[in-house]
Protein backbone atom coordinates (compact mmCIF):
# COMPACT_ATOMS: atom_id res chain seq x y z
CA UNK A 1 0.00 0.00 0.00
CA UNK A 2 1.08 3.44 -1.03
CA UNK A 3 2.67 5.49 2.07
CA UNK A 4 -0.31 8.03 1.47
CA UNK A 5 -2.76 5.52 1.30
CA UNK A 6 -1.17 4.31 4.76
CA UNK A 7 -1.30 7.15 6.26
CA UNK A 8 -5.48 8.42 5.14
CA UNK A 9 -6.11 5.04 6.53
CA UNK A 10 -4.61 5.42 10.11
CA UNK A 11 -6.70 8.90 10.27
CA UNK A 12 -9.78 7.73 8.77
CA UNK A 13 -9.77 4.77 10.71
CA UNK A 14 -9.03 6.59 14.54
CA UNK A 15 -11.51 6.65 17.07
CA UNK A 16 -11.50 8.11 20.59
CA UNK A 17 -11.35 4.82 21.90
CA UNK A 18 -8.07 3.79 20.29
CA UNK A 19 -5.91 6.87 22.03
CA UNK A 20 -4.50 6.49 25.10
CA UNK A 21 -5.52 8.03 28.28
CA UNK A 22 -2.55 10.44 28.42
CA UNK A 23 -2.60 11.49 25.16
CA UNK A 24 -6.41 11.83 25.72
CA UNK A 25 -5.19 14.43 28.42
CA UNK A 26 -2.26 15.91 26.46
CA UNK A 27 -4.80 16.82 23.57
CA UNK A 28 -7.13 18.80 25.65
CA UNK A 29 -4.32 20.41 27.61
CA UNK A 30 -3.28 21.66 24.13
CA UNK A 31 -6.72 22.56 22.91
CA UNK A 32 -7.10 24.90 25.82
CA UNK A 33 -3.31 26.16 25.54
CA UNK A 34 -3.91 27.41 22.03
CA UNK A 35 -7.42 28.39 22.58
CA UNK A 36 -5.52 30.80 25.18
CA UNK A 37 -2.70 32.00 22.91
CA UNK A 38 -4.87 32.08 20.37
CA UNK A 39 -7.38 34.49 22.24
CA UNK A 40 -4.39 36.48 23.80
CA UNK A 41 -2.72 37.33 20.65
CA UNK A 42 -5.51 39.29 19.41
CA UNK A 43 -4.46 42.21 21.07
CA UNK A 44 -0.90 41.82 19.08
CA UNK A 45 -0.45 44.03 15.78
CA UNK A 46 0.08 40.95 13.37
CA UNK A 47 -2.76 39.64 14.66
CA UNK A 48 -5.15 42.76 14.15
CA UNK A 49 -3.74 43.33 10.43
CA UNK A 50 -4.38 39.55 9.63
CA UNK A 51 -8.07 39.87 11.30
CA UNK A 52 -8.44 43.19 9.00
CA UNK A 53 -7.58 41.33 5.93
CA UNK A 54 -9.72 38.82 6.09
CA UNK A 55 -12.45 40.54 6.95
CA UNK A 56 -12.29 41.83 3.41
CA UNK A 57 -12.84 38.09 2.32
CA UNK A 58 -16.73 37.71 3.14
CA UNK A 59 -17.86 34.46 4.61
CA UNK A 60 -19.20 32.68 7.53
CA UNK A 61 -16.16 31.72 9.59
CA UNK A 62 -15.85 33.19 12.84
CA UNK A 63 -12.89 35.06 13.19
CA UNK A 64 -11.46 34.98 17.28
CA UNK A 65 -10.59 38.49 17.01
CA UNK A 66 -14.48 39.34 15.68
CA UNK A 67 -15.86 39.45 12.97
CA UNK A 68 -16.47 36.46 10.25
CA UNK A 69 -14.45 35.62 6.71
CA UNK A 70 -13.74 32.67 4.35
CA UNK A 71 -12.92 29.79 6.12
CA UNK A 72 -9.33 29.95 4.71
CA UNK A 73 -9.15 33.58 5.61
CA UNK A 74 -10.30 32.84 9.24
CA UNK A 75 -7.88 29.95 9.51
CA UNK A 76 -5.62 32.52 8.64
CA UNK A 77 -6.11 34.94 10.61
CA UNK A 78 -6.68 32.44 13.71
CA UNK A 79 -3.51 30.74 12.87
CA UNK A 80 -1.88 34.24 13.08
CA UNK A 81 -3.29 34.77 16.63
CA UNK A 82 -2.22 31.56 18.11
CA UNK A 83 1.19 32.22 17.06
CA UNK A 84 1.73 35.84 17.62
CA UNK A 85 2.50 36.02 21.00
CA UNK A 86 4.89 32.83 20.57
CA UNK A 87 3.60 31.31 23.69
CA UNK A 88 2.19 27.86 21.57
CA UNK A 89 3.25 24.51 22.33
CA UNK A 90 5.90 22.42 20.72
CA UNK A 91 7.22 19.56 19.69
CA UNK A 92 11.15 18.87 19.87
CA UNK A 93 11.66 15.17 17.72
CA UNK A 94 8.72 16.44 15.88
CA UNK A 95 10.65 18.60 12.79
CA UNK A 96 10.68 21.18 16.31
CA UNK A 97 7.35 22.68 14.76
CA UNK A 98 3.95 23.93 17.07
CA UNK A 99 1.75 21.72 15.62
CA UNK A 100 -0.96 22.88 17.55
CA UNK A 101 -1.71 26.52 16.25
CA UNK A 102 -1.75 25.09 13.04
CA UNK A 103 -4.14 22.35 13.95
CA UNK A 104 -6.49 24.25 16.30
CA UNK A 105 -6.58 27.05 13.71
CA UNK A 106 -7.72 24.69 10.37
CA UNK A 107 -10.58 23.17 12.51
CA UNK A 108 -12.34 25.37 13.86
CA UNK A 109 -12.33 27.37 10.78
CA UNK A 110 -13.13 23.85 9.02
CA UNK A 111 -16.12 22.01 11.46
CA UNK A 112 -19.18 21.52 9.85
CA UNK A 113 -22.83 22.28 11.25
CA UNK A 114 -23.23 20.14 14.36
CA UNK A 115 -19.47 19.12 14.94
CA UNK A 116 -18.80 18.36 18.49
CA UNK A 117 -15.67 19.03 20.61
CA UNK A 118 -15.11 15.04 21.03
CA UNK A 119 -15.22 14.97 17.29
CA UNK A 120 -12.56 17.76 16.99
CA UNK A 121 -10.51 16.43 19.92
CA UNK A 122 -9.94 13.02 18.02
CA UNK A 123 -9.15 14.56 14.56
CA UNK A 124 -6.67 16.83 16.23
CA UNK A 125 -4.84 13.81 17.62
CA UNK A 126 -4.90 12.15 14.48
CA UNK A 127 -3.64 15.61 12.73
CA UNK A 128 -0.82 15.76 15.02
CA UNK A 129 0.48 12.72 14.52
CA UNK A 130 0.39 13.24 10.60
CA UNK A 131 2.04 16.80 11.29
CA UNK A 132 4.97 15.69 13.82
CA UNK A 133 6.17 12.85 11.57
CA UNK A 134 5.95 15.01 7.89
CA UNK A 135 8.24 17.78 10.12
CA UNK A 136 10.54 14.65 11.47
CA UNK A 137 11.01 13.66 7.64
CA UNK A 138 11.77 17.09 6.92
CA UNK A 139 14.49 17.98 9.22
CA UNK A 140 17.47 19.45 7.86
CA UNK A 141 20.08 15.79 7.64
CA UNK A 142 23.01 18.15 6.44
CA UNK A 143 24.17 21.37 7.03
CA UNK A 144 23.00 23.05 3.58
CA UNK A 145 19.81 21.43 3.90
CA UNK A 146 16.77 23.77 3.92
CA UNK A 147 14.97 23.87 7.32
CA UNK A 148 11.57 24.06 6.84
CA UNK A 149 9.64 26.13 9.67
CA UNK A 150 6.22 24.65 11.49
CA UNK A 151 4.02 25.63 8.31
CA UNK A 152 5.36 22.92 6.22
CA UNK A 153 4.69 19.69 7.87
CA UNK A 154 1.82 20.95 9.90
CA UNK A 155 -0.24 21.58 6.31
CA UNK A 156 -0.26 18.27 5.99
CA UNK A 157 -1.60 17.55 9.65
CA UNK A 158 -4.16 20.01 9.86
CA UNK A 159 -5.50 19.16 6.41
CA UNK A 160 -5.70 15.33 7.56
CA UNK A 161 -7.21 16.44 11.15
CA UNK A 162 -10.25 18.40 9.26
CA UNK A 163 -10.51 16.07 6.34
CA UNK A 164 -11.45 13.82 9.06
CA UNK A 165 -13.71 15.96 10.94
CA UNK A 166 -16.06 17.13 8.06
CA UNK A 167 -16.31 13.10 7.00
CA UNK A 168 -14.01 12.52 3.92
CA UNK A 169 -13.46 9.16 3.18
CA UNK A 170 -9.97 7.47 3.03
CA UNK A 171 -9.71 8.54 -0.98
CA UNK A 172 -10.28 12.13 0.51
CA UNK A 173 -8.36 12.67 3.23
CA UNK A 174 -5.25 11.32 1.05
CA UNK A 175 -5.96 13.74 -1.64
CA UNK A 176 -6.22 16.28 0.74
CA UNK A 177 -3.18 15.80 2.56
CA UNK A 178 -1.69 15.37 -0.96
CA UNK A 179 -3.26 18.96 -1.83
CA UNK A 180 -1.87 20.45 1.03
CA UNK A 181 1.60 19.32 0.42
CA UNK A 182 1.67 20.62 -2.95
CA UNK A 183 0.66 24.38 -1.40
CA UNK A 184 2.37 24.13 1.61
CA UNK A 185 4.58 27.00 2.50
CA UNK A 186 8.49 26.51 2.52
CA UNK A 187 9.47 29.35 3.87
CA UNK A 188 12.32 29.65 6.78
CA UNK A 189 12.36 31.89 9.02
CA UNK A 190 11.43 35.55 8.59
CA UNK A 191 10.25 38.65 10.49
CA UNK A 192 8.00 40.18 11.60
CA UNK A 193 4.79 39.12 12.09
CA UNK A 194 4.99 36.23 9.60
CA UNK A 195 5.98 33.64 12.49
CA UNK A 196 7.05 30.32 10.94
CA UNK A 197 4.13 30.58 8.23
CA UNK A 198 1.74 29.05 10.88
CA UNK A 199 -0.95 31.72 9.73
CA UNK A 200 -0.83 30.36 5.89
CA UNK A 201 -0.68 26.75 6.79
CA UNK A 202 -3.61 26.60 8.48
CA UNK A 203 -4.92 28.84 5.10
CA UNK A 204 -3.78 26.13 3.11
CA UNK A 205 -5.08 23.00 5.11
CA UNK A 206 -8.40 24.39 5.02
CA UNK A 207 -8.23 25.44 1.84
CA UNK A 208 -6.76 21.78 0.90
CA UNK A 209 -9.89 20.11 2.05
CA UNK A 210 -12.34 22.24 0.24
CA UNK A 211 -10.66 21.35 -2.85
CA UNK A 212 -10.38 17.66 -1.93
CA UNK A 213 -14.24 18.18 -0.98
CA UNK A 214 -14.94 19.16 -4.43
CA UNK A 215 -12.61 16.25 -6.26
CA UNK A 216 -9.80 18.41 -6.78
CA UNK A 217 -7.09 15.58 -7.64
CA UNK A 218 -9.32 12.47 -8.31
CA UNK A 219 -9.02 10.46 -11.75
CA UNK A 220 -11.71 9.29 -13.37
CA UNK A 221 -10.98 5.57 -12.73
CA UNK A 222 -10.84 3.60 -9.86
CA UNK A 223 -7.19 3.33 -10.01
CA UNK A 224 -5.37 5.79 -8.94
CA UNK A 225 -2.02 6.11 -11.05
CA UNK A 226 1.40 5.65 -8.93
CA UNK A 227 3.66 8.88 -8.26
CA UNK A 228 6.58 9.38 -10.70
CA UNK A 229 9.58 8.56 -8.42
CA UNK A 230 11.03 11.63 -8.53
CA UNK A 231 7.76 13.55 -7.72
CA UNK A 232 6.57 11.60 -4.42
CA UNK A 233 3.07 12.80 -3.26
CA UNK A 234 4.49 13.43 -0.11
CA UNK A 235 7.36 13.45 1.85
CA UNK A 236 5.98 9.97 3.50
CA UNK A 237 6.21 8.86 -0.02
CA UNK A 238 10.42 9.33 -0.45
CA UNK A 239 12.53 5.98 -0.20
CA UNK A 240 13.04 4.22 3.04
CA UNK A 241 10.80 7.64 4.79
CA UNK A 242 8.13 4.61 6.29
CA UNK A 243 10.75 3.08 7.78
CA UNK A 244 12.10 5.77 9.69
CA UNK A 245 12.24 4.70 13.49
CA UNK A 246 10.08 7.75 14.21
CA UNK A 247 7.97 7.63 11.73
CA UNK A 248 6.97 3.78 11.47
CA UNK A 249 5.08 3.84 14.54
CA UNK A 250 1.33 4.62 13.60
CA UNK A 251 -0.98 3.80 16.38
CA UNK A 252 1.25 2.45 18.58
CA UNK A 253 3.47 5.70 19.94
CA UNK A 254 0.73 8.84 19.89
CA UNK A 255 3.40 11.73 20.06
CA UNK A 256 0.37 13.73 21.14
CA UNK A 257 1.60 12.79 24.47
CA UNK A 258 5.15 14.02 24.11
CA UNK A 259 4.11 18.16 23.13
CA UNK A 260 5.49 20.63 25.13
CA UNK A 261 3.92 24.03 26.82
CA UNK A 262 5.43 27.27 27.14
CA UNK A 263 5.94 29.04 30.55
CA UNK A 264 7.45 32.36 28.48
CA UNK A 265 6.00 33.84 25.91
CA UNK A 266 9.28 33.57 23.69
CA UNK A 267 11.32 31.54 21.06
CA UNK A 268 11.43 27.78 22.87
CA UNK A 269 15.98 28.03 22.06
CA UNK A 270 15.49 30.99 24.88
CA UNK A 271 13.58 28.86 27.53
CA UNK A 272 16.39 26.83 29.47
CA UNK A 273 18.43 30.38 30.15
CA UNK A 274 15.68 32.08 31.00
CA UNK A 275 14.58 29.17 33.62
CA UNK A 276 18.30 28.34 34.55
CA UNK A 277 18.45 32.50 34.85
CA UNK A 278 14.89 32.82 37.12
CA UNK A 279 15.56 29.95 39.60
CA UNK A 280 18.93 31.24 40.18
CA UNK A 281 18.15 34.69 40.62
CA UNK A 282 14.94 33.31 42.93
CA UNK A 283 17.07 31.38 45.41
CA UNK A 284 19.91 33.96 45.74
CA UNK A 285 17.48 36.64 45.98
CA UNK A 286 18.90 38.73 43.51
CA UNK A 287 17.67 41.98 41.71
CA UNK A 288 18.49 43.16 38.39
CA UNK A 289 21.29 45.81 39.51
CA UNK A 290 22.93 42.55 41.03
CA UNK A 291 23.96 41.47 37.79
CA UNK A 292 26.96 43.08 36.13
CA UNK A 293 26.88 40.70 32.90
CA UNK A 294 25.21 37.38 31.55
CA UNK A 295 27.67 35.76 28.90
CA UNK A 296 25.26 33.04 26.78
CA UNK A 297 26.58 30.09 25.42
CA UNK A 298 23.97 28.39 23.51
CA UNK A 299 24.07 25.61 20.28
CA UNK A 300 25.02 26.43 17.00
CA UNK A 301 21.29 27.40 15.92
CA UNK A 302 20.63 29.88 18.24
CA UNK A 303 23.71 31.75 18.39
CA UNK A 304 21.30 34.74 16.02
CA UNK A 305 19.30 35.31 18.96
CA UNK A 306 21.49 38.06 20.21
CA UNK A 307 19.34 41.50 19.33
CA UNK A 308 19.39 44.22 22.54
CA UNK A 309 17.41 46.60 20.30
CA UNK A 310 14.75 44.53 19.22
CA UNK A 311 12.44 46.92 16.49
CA UNK A 312 9.48 44.41 17.10
CA UNK A 313 8.12 41.54 19.07
CA UNK A 314 8.64 38.89 17.36
CA UNK A 315 12.45 40.58 17.15
CA UNK A 316 12.36 40.69 20.97
CA UNK A 317 10.33 37.24 21.03
CA UNK A 318 14.10 35.94 19.26
CA UNK A 319 16.06 37.59 21.13
CA UNK A 320 18.24 36.11 24.45
CA UNK A 321 18.88 39.59 25.79
CA UNK A 322 15.57 40.74 25.98
CA UNK A 323 14.05 37.35 27.23
CA UNK A 324 16.58 37.37 30.04
CA UNK A 325 16.31 40.42 30.82
CA UNK A 326 12.66 40.53 31.36
CA UNK A 327 13.38 37.71 33.94
CA UNK A 328 15.63 39.86 35.49
CA UNK A 329 13.29 43.21 35.68
CA UNK A 330 10.14 41.29 36.17
CA UNK A 331 10.63 38.33 37.06
CA UNK A 332 8.72 36.63 34.12
CA UNK A 333 8.70 36.50 30.15
CA UNK A 334 5.59 35.93 29.32
CA UNK A 335 2.81 37.64 26.99
CA UNK A 336 3.26 40.76 29.27
CA UNK A 337 6.54 41.38 30.16
CA UNK A 338 7.51 39.91 26.51
CA UNK A 339 5.13 42.89 24.69
CA UNK A 340 5.09 45.69 22.22
CA UNK A 341 4.67 47.77 24.93
CA UNK A 342 7.90 46.73 26.60
CA UNK A 343 10.15 47.12 23.33
CA UNK A 344 11.36 50.93 24.68
CA UNK A 345 11.61 49.85 28.62
CA UNK A 346 14.42 51.13 29.79
CA UNK A 347 15.10 49.19 32.35
CA UNK A 348 14.83 45.92 30.10
CA UNK A 349 16.91 47.59 27.53
CA UNK A 350 19.74 48.18 30.19
CA UNK A 351 20.31 45.09 31.34
CA UNK A 352 20.24 43.79 27.41
CA UNK A 353 23.39 45.57 26.76
CA UNK A 354 24.71 43.57 29.56
CA UNK A 355 24.46 39.99 27.70
CA UNK A 356 26.34 38.57 25.40
CA UNK A 357 25.63 35.41 23.00
CA UNK A 358 28.32 33.15 21.51
CA UNK A 359 28.84 29.52 20.12
CA UNK A 360 29.16 26.72 22.93
CA UNK A 361 29.74 24.06 20.54
CA UNK A 362 30.21 21.50 23.06
CA UNK A 363 26.21 22.22 23.62
CA UNK A 364 25.52 20.64 19.58
CA UNK A 365 25.08 17.17 20.56
CA UNK A 366 22.53 17.94 22.93
CA UNK A 367 20.18 19.36 19.77
CA UNK A 368 17.62 19.26 18.94
CA UNK A 369 16.80 16.76 21.84
CA UNK A 370 17.03 19.53 24.05
CA UNK A 371 18.24 23.40 23.25
CA UNK A 372 20.96 24.10 25.89
CA UNK A 373 22.62 26.73 26.99
CA UNK A 374 25.32 28.06 29.67
CA UNK A 375 25.08 31.25 31.75
CA UNK A 376 28.12 32.51 32.95
CA UNK A 377 26.64 35.27 35.22
CA UNK A 378 28.79 37.79 36.68
CA UNK A 379 27.95 39.86 40.15
CA UNK A 380 28.35 43.45 41.00
CA UNK A 381 30.36 42.75 43.86
CA UNK A 382 32.78 40.61 41.57
CA UNK A 383 31.10 37.05 41.92
CA UNK A 384 31.03 34.40 39.17
CA UNK A 385 28.63 31.28 38.64
CA UNK A 386 28.49 29.33 35.88
CA UNK A 387 25.15 27.65 34.90
CA UNK A 388 24.27 24.41 32.56
CA UNK A 389 20.57 24.81 31.36
CA UNK A 390 19.66 21.57 29.58
CA UNK A 391 16.59 21.24 30.56
CA UNK A 392 13.75 23.85 29.77
CA UNK A 393 10.61 24.32 32.17
CA UNK A 394 7.51 22.45 29.93
CA UNK A 395 9.79 19.63 28.90
CA UNK A 396 8.56 16.76 30.09
CA UNK A 397 11.68 16.27 32.49
CA UNK A 398 9.81 19.37 34.32
CA UNK A 399 6.50 19.64 33.08
CA UNK A 400 4.40 22.59 33.29
CA UNK A 401 1.61 22.05 36.45
CA UNK A 402 -2.43 22.39 36.11
CA UNK A 403 -2.49 25.49 38.16
CA UNK A 404 0.59 26.57 35.39
CA UNK A 405 -1.12 25.78 32.91
CA UNK A 406 -4.83 27.20 34.25
CA UNK A 407 -3.15 30.01 35.29
CA UNK A 408 -1.75 30.82 31.84
CA UNK A 409 -4.78 30.29 29.99
CA UNK A 410 -6.38 32.98 32.82
CA UNK A 411 -3.93 35.61 32.29
CA UNK A 412 -4.04 35.51 28.71
CA UNK A 413 -7.99 35.73 27.87
CA UNK A 414 -9.37 37.70 30.83
CA UNK A 415 -8.29 41.07 29.54
CA UNK A 416 -10.38 39.73 25.88
CA UNK A 417 -13.39 38.07 27.35
CA UNK A 418 -13.50 38.86 31.04
CA UNK A 419 -12.72 37.51 34.36
CA UNK A 420 -15.99 35.49 35.02
CA UNK A 421 -15.92 34.10 31.44
CA UNK A 422 -13.23 33.05 31.28
CA UNK A 423 -12.33 30.77 34.61
CA UNK A 424 -16.09 28.86 33.50
CA UNK A 425 -13.95 28.58 30.14
CA UNK A 426 -10.80 27.05 31.78
CA UNK A 427 -12.67 24.40 33.64
CA UNK A 428 -14.88 23.70 30.80
CA UNK A 429 -11.68 22.85 28.39
CA UNK A 430 -10.27 20.75 31.01
CA UNK A 431 -12.72 18.12 29.61
CA UNK A 432 -14.34 19.41 26.47
CA UNK A 433 -17.64 18.76 25.21
CA UNK A 434 -20.56 20.19 23.45
CA UNK A 435 -20.84 22.10 20.07
CA UNK A 436 -17.78 23.41 18.51
CA UNK A 437 -19.49 25.93 16.97
CA UNK A 438 -20.83 27.11 21.15
CA UNK A 439 -16.88 26.97 21.63
CA UNK A 440 -16.35 29.63 18.90
CA UNK A 441 -19.11 31.78 19.86
CA UNK A 442 -17.17 31.74 23.57
CA UNK A 443 -14.13 32.66 22.20
CA UNK A 444 -15.60 35.87 20.77
CA UNK A 445 -14.13 39.65 22.46
CA UNK A 446 -16.75 41.38 24.63
CA UNK A 447 -16.82 44.03 22.37
CA UNK A 448 -14.90 45.25 19.25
Amino acid sequence: MPALDTIAAFVAGLTADAIPGPAKVRAALALRDTIGTMVGGTQTSAARIASDVARRDHGDSALVGGGVASSGMAAFANGVAASALDFDDGHYRGGAIHPSSVLVATLLASAPPGATLDALLTAQVAGLEVAVRAASLLWPKHPDDDYHCTGTGAALGAAAAAAKLRGLDTDGIARAIAIAWAHAPMAAFQWPMLKESIGWSAATATTAVRLAEAGFMSFAGERRPPAPDVFPPTPFDRAKAMDDPFVDTWGTVFETANTYFKPFAACRYTHAAAGGLRDFMRTNSLAADDIRSIEVGTHRAAVFLDETRPPSLEHAQYSFPFVLAAIACHGAAGAGEISEDRLDDPAMLDFCDRVSVSHAADLDALYPAHYPAVLRITGNDGSRCDLMCEIAPGDSEAPMTSDELHDKFLGLVTLVLGEDESRDLATDLVAPSGAVADLVGRMQPRSR
